[in-house]
């Protein structure tokens, strides 16, 4: 009996030593320099993985929205210009009915019939149209005058629009005026 309490115990032991051996190996495994190392390599390297995705995301991100930025930016440009385009033909419109207005003849007199009166308000309508394309071919023939005026305003320091509202003329042409005297002074 003796003999086999101690082959029992021989057995557990030798059972014990061996797996302390298989656990030892396997610790000093997971603990060692060169696993760690490598462990940690391929921790960064999936890390430097997932960084770049992520920048190359964010990158597409904002060059979509600049792209859509730009495209505001030229839609804004071509409403900034139609609406400058359509500013300049109120102006023209507002001088050319102010200066009908002034060329109107009087009312007619209340004691005419009605035919009358409207005869009357068509030559009216004919003669002011008539004096009105007077005036403007008289202003066009003026054009010196108005030149040397703006280019007076211009020297004293006015801007073209300030320039534009006491001549009576678009800013356009003001400064046009401006920009071929300057090149009339270069030549």
């Amino acid at each position: 009996m003796w003999y086999t309490v101690l082959i029992m115990l021989a057995i557990d032991l030798g059972g014990l030593l061996l797996i302390y051996v298989i656990l030892r190996d396997r610790v000093r495994r997971a603990t060692s320099t060169s696993t760690q190392m490598t462990e940690l390599r391929d921790e960064v390297g999936r890390l430097v993985v997932e960084l770049n995705q992520t920048a190359d995301r964010n990158i597409a991100l904002v060059e979509d929205r600049i792209a859509a930025l730009n495209d505001l930016l030229s839609t804004a440009d071509k409403k900034i210009g139609l609406l400058r385009r359509e500013i300049e033909k109120h102006d023209v419109g507002t001088q050319v009915y102010s200066r009908l207005a002034e060329a109107r003849p009087a009312p007619p007199a209340a004691g005419r019939a009605p035919q009358a009166r409207s005869d009357a308000a068509g030559r009216a309508g004919r003669e002011g149209a008539a004096a009105v394309a007077q005036s403007l071919s008289v202003e066009l023939s003026e054009k010196p005058d108005i030149h040397q005026r703006v280019m007076m305003l211009h020297r004293a320091g006015f801007s073209p629009s300030l320039i534009a509202s006491r001549v009576g003329v678009p800013r356009g042409e003001v400064e046009l005026v401006i920009s071929l005297e300057q090149r009339k002074g270069q030549a």
